[in-house]
């Protein structure tokens, strides 16, 4: 509870997170799991590699495949504090985008943290999330409720749509989980349109 996760234990082997669990390596591995580019299976991949410093390429990684599963569980539940079970109240709902928003995020965060992140040499994911959990009022905060509320399809108040209207660039981004957007590719192909 009072450390900082730095390795991961998978029976009796132990796996060293890359950077020490650095807040740019964890967002490298999102930016890998979203890189629509790539399959499904190369997305994880990509991140496994990135994530580990035991793999450096995907040799090193297929040499211990049979963990491959309990690699990724682990890497996941590091993402969420070490939660195995993490909870999002967004309704299924991709309300951030850690790529687009990043300027949005950091300047909010440096708001709490009394500093420019980003210049950091060593920030833990976990630090940089406790940060990102404090950030208060602030235009990345009211993107996100507006977006939240776009997506849920409640009423805007006039200077909400306002807002929205003279910032669309903040508002141009899929919101859908990745179960939506599966339903609706099944739903494209089965009327023909994909």
């Amino acid at each position: 509870m009072y450390f900082l996760q730095t390795s991961v234990q998978i029976g009796q082997a132990s796996f060293e997170i890359r950077n020490k669990g650095d807040f740019r390596m964890v967002l490298d591995c999102f930016n890998a799991l979203n890189d629509s580019e790539l399959t499904e299976r190369e997305q994880l991949y990509s991140a496994l590699i990135i994530f580990y410093e035991d793999f450096n390429s995907l040799e090193d990684l297929l040499d211990h495949e049979e963990l491959i599963p309990e690699l990724f569980k682990e890497m996941t539940k590091f993402f969420d504090c070490g939660d195995e079970e993490s909870k999002s109240n967004s309704g299924g709902y991709n309300l951030v985008d850690w790529n687009k928003d990043s300027n949005l995020i950091c300047s909010a965060i440096n708001n709490v943290a009394h500093q420019e992140v980003r210049a950091l040499e060593y920030l833990h994911w976990w630090t940089f999330l406790g940060y990102y959990a404090a950030i208060g009022e602030c235009t990345f905060s009211t993107i996100v409720t507006l977006r939240y509320k776009k997506a849920h399809g409640d009423k805007l108040e006039k200077y909400e749509r306002k807002f929205i209207q003279e910032n669309p660039n903040y508002f141009n981004i899929d919101m859908r989980s990745a179960a939506q957007k599966e339903a609706d590719d099944y739903v494209k192909k089965l009327w023909g349109g994909g």
